[in-house]
């Protein structure tokens, strides 16, 4: 009787270090409101993604669209990651979304397209101009119309490559470039430029990933 209790509770320590059980707050999913939706899954305690899936439903006029996303784990990270390929998003849309390990449901979480929009990362370009100031642009990656591009915003860093103190600017993205006034930066210095975009729909709660560095070098004398 004892021995059997000794092996039930030495069970049950082997289940909490190696059972994974996880939370709404494990899973996080985003959409760039073109095309693509990914998930991820983190704990520190998921071992593999192995038979991992999401099932995911939302409604599209009178029928429902399903589909399946397979988590892999990613190179870069613990995390385990899946991506679909939608037709497009509306704001207001309820993604549906069930989280199974083989055939054994772990949990179900509801998203509304607007609440998990992360933009898609801008691409930089920097041009020094005739009055020797730096002219910043910006490619979104998105169709330059409708309400979703007016409602991006590009947040823009700067400073001294190197250097610990950096400043930040932000712009609507309809504005289409930002100019860097020579004077306010030092002489013959290397300076780098990154920025991340958000949108008004989620009132700027996720910005995008960070986009590549820009580097542009001021004049030997200002």
């Amino acid at each position: 009787m004892f021995s059997t209790f000794k092996c039930q509770i030495f069970l049950t320590l082997i289940c909490i270090a190696l059972c994974y059980e996880p939370t709404k707050e494990d899973l996080k999913c985003f959409n760039d409101y073109e095309t693509e939706m990914k998930c991820s899954l983190s704990s520190e305690r998921l071992q593999n993604c192995s038979g991992h899936k999401l099932n995911i439903t939302h409604p599209v006029s009178n029928t429902f669209e399903k589909y399946t996303c397979i988590f892999e784990r990613n190179h870069y990270s613990d995390n385990c990651e899946c991506n679909i390929t939608v037709e497009g998003f509306v704001a207001t849309e309820i993604f549906n979304t069930t989280l199974l390990e083989g055939s054994n449901v772990l949990l179900y979480k509801t998203f509304m397209t607007s609440d998990f929009i992360k933009p898609k990362s801008p691409v930089l370009s920097v041009q020094k101009i005739e009055n020797g100031n730096f002219n910043v642009t910006w490619d979104d990656q998105y169709e330059k119309n409708g309400i979703f591009f007016e409602a991006l915003r590009i947040n823009l860093t700067y400073g001294i490559k190197g250097g610990h103190k950096n400043i930040s600017k932000t712009v609507p993205n309809t504005v289409r470039s930002y100019e860097i006034v020579a004077k306010n930066l030092l002489p013959n210095t290397n300076y780098i430029l990154t920025a991340t975009m958000s949108t008004d729909y989620n009132d700027h709660s996720i910005p995008s990933d960070q986009s590549a560095t820009v580097e542009f070098t001021t004049c030997k004398s200002i």
